[in-house]
Formats: C-alpha cells, structure tokens, sequence
C-alpha cells in the first residue's frame, strides 16, 4: 500500500495514471477535405528519331502529374499533338500509381511530318481518390519536318 493511502485511494490514482497518459495520445480525426487534386505539367515536347528509320519525325512528350497525398491513384488523360497544318491526333491513357508524382514519356511515332508550329494538349481527370481535372498546352516548333509512315502512338 502507498504510505497513508487506503487501497480504495491507491485504485483510484492508479486507473487515473493509466488512463490519462492514453486519452493524451489519442490521434486527432480531422474532417476529409478538399485537398485531393491533380496537376498537370508539360516538361517538354520534342522531335527525333525514335523508330530507328533515320527520319527525325517522331515526337516525345513528357508530362509530369503531381498528385494530392494518398495510397493509390486512378487517372486517365487524352494527349493531344497538333500538326500546323491543323491535324490533330488524340490519345486516351489510363494511370493506376502508387506514387504522389507520376512523369510518363508519350511516344508519337511519325508524327512529325511537316513544317511549323506544334501544340501538344494534355487534359487529365482524377477518378480515385477524389474527382479532378486539370490540363496544360505546350507549342514546340520541330524544324523542317520529312515525310513519315503511318503515325503510331507509345507511353513508357
């Protein structure tokens, strides 16, 4: 027994010395906020030979997601490459990641076939863990231009 204390007492400041320290480290729960989102970035857009046909008429894009704080994302985007003659060749890609920041490289084969300004589209929907959008323009101009075969699309 503790000195000049009953047993009653002692019980009682005992429960008291466990149960305190435990309500102290309870987590605090906050309410789900609006914080989920995606962002889109077009790092760069260029013209080369990736095909190995010796013609620099293949285009990469590379296009960065920043991603909210979560375990697991759904995302798709449509990619978008613009010829300056106003052709237009769209892409759907579906994204499942596990990391906060997602790059992808997107293969334009033989796209490159003529002479001016290209514009590059991405537009991005979220689907898990919240609902999102967003979607960024770039315009690169790949000199000259050459004739290619049938344009392909790739995403690594």
């Amino acid at each position: 027994m503790i000195a000049g204390l009953s047993s009653r007492r002692a019980l009682v400041l005992f429960a008291l010395l466990v149960i305190v320290p435990m309500c102290v480290n309870i987590p605090v729960v906050h309410a789900a906020s609006d914080e989920h989102g995606i962002e889109v970035t077009i790092v760069d857009a260029c013209y080369t030979d990736l095909d190995d046909d010796s013609w620099e008429d293949d285009v990469l894009v590379v296009v960065r997601f920043d991603l909210s704080s979560s375990d697991y994302y759904e995302f798709a985007y449509v990619i978008t490459l613009t010829l300056p003659s106003g052709t237009s060749y769209s892409y759907l890609v579906i994204v499942l990641a596990w990391v906060d920041v997602v790059y992808t490289y997107n293969l334009f084969f033989n796209h490159a076939t003529e002479s001016g300004d290209y514009t590059v589209y991405v537009k991005a929907l979220l689907v898990t863990p919240a609902t999102a959008t967003d979607s960024a323009t770039y315009v690169f101009d790949p000199p000259g231009g050459s004739e290619g075969g049938k344009p392909t699309f790739g995403v690594c």
